[in-house]
């Protein structure tokens, strides 16, 4: 932000001296016409100046003259093409920087780093984050029975369902992995209710995932069934990679809780861990499913599965007076 802040200011001073080139060149006028009588009161008298310089001062006054306005102008011109060639590169790694971040971000998040509204630093920094991890079911046989550009084109459409639905609900895209999706809510960007996000989100990808079925039933294509593993709890996050290339990512014991929830769930199953069940129970309907065995993991990972919103107390009375007596 500090660095931010720098820039800004940099580029106030440097609007403040082009947008008042006028009243610079009207002041230069003024201080050249008070230097003028000034010396004028040495050359009234028998060319005073003259005299100490050994020069003929009404030989060489205009090109004097001359050689300032040009230099006066030059200096302007040249600062003119510095301004153009700055705003040029900005524009530049603006526009880098926002197709880099569109990819990760929603349009509107992305818009607000580029324009310096929201910090992602480069050094790591410890944020409580929920992830989730989505994975297509039986990827491995839907591989062997299709050609490979079948194959591409099914996790193109299905990436491009996904990625909708988490910009909808102001998630982050981590990474892909080959059928599966890492996502991230409460870094870059923090809200309150991040939890409830990510599982409104999933509720949201199985749903989605139905009607993206049906579409491949008509084709006489198999349906994709998606597993889905979400946790909440501190990692760190910042950039990750080597000095050629860099991501913007999050590591800890959350994200590989999350990856073990997610290879647990069963097909069209939303799998939360303890800690996220709590944050989001008054909320969404849940129910206990066997415990998790996760890999270094001394006792199992306690899991709950998604069965839907809650509903509100008159949606509840409502169901009920519609029951047959």
């Amino acid at each position: 932000m500090a660095s931010n802040k720098t820039t800004s200011e940099n580029d106030s001073r440097r609007s403040i001296v082009t947008d008042h080139m006028v009243l610079i060149g009207f002041a230069l006028a003024v201080i050249y016409w008070l230097l003028d009588s000034f010396l004028s009161l040495f050359l009234a008298y028998d060319n005073f100046l003259e005299k100490m310089t050994g020069v003929e001062l009404d030989n060489v006054w205009g090109r004097i003259i001359v050689l300032c306005l040009f230099a006066v102008f030059g200096s302007h011109a040249q600062f003119t093409m510095n301004e153009r060639k700055k705003a040029a590169e900005k524009m530049e790694r603006d526009a880098a920087t926002r197709e880099r971040f569109r990819r990760l971000l929603s349009p509107d998040v992305a818009e607000m780093v580029v324009n310096g509204q929201l910090a992602v630093k480069q050094g790591g920094e410890v944020r409580l984050v929920t992830v989730m991890f989505a994975d297509i079911r039986g990827f491995t046989q839907l591989s062997s029975e299709a050609e490979a550009p079948e194959i591409l084109q099914m996790l193109n459409d299905y990436y491009e369902i996904l990625v909708e639905i988490v910009f909808r609900h102001v998630g982050t895209v981590d990474k892909f992995i080959g059928d599966g999706m890492m996502v991230l809510w409460g870094a870059p960007v923090t809200h309150e209710d991040d939890p409830a996000r990510a599982v409104r989100a999933a509720l949201d990808i199985q749903r989605a995932l139905e009607a993206f079925n049906f579409d491949r039933a008509s084709l006489d294509k198999p349906p994709i069934k998606v597993g889905i593993g979400i946790n909440t709890g501190e990692v760190v996050a910042g950039y990750l990679g080597s000095s050629r290339t860099m991501s913007y990512s999050v590591v800890g014991d959350t994200v590989n809780i999350a990856s073990r929830l997610c290879a647990a769930a069963m097909p069209g199953e939303i799998v939360l861990s303890e800690y996220t069940q709590h944050l989001v129970q008054h909320l969404f309907q849940v129910r206990p499913r066997k415990a998790v065995i996760a890999k270094g993991k001394d006792l199992p990972i306690k899991a709950y599965s998604v069965l839907g919103l809650k509903k509100s107390a008159s949606e509840a009375q409502q169901d009920a007076s519609q029951q047959p007596v």
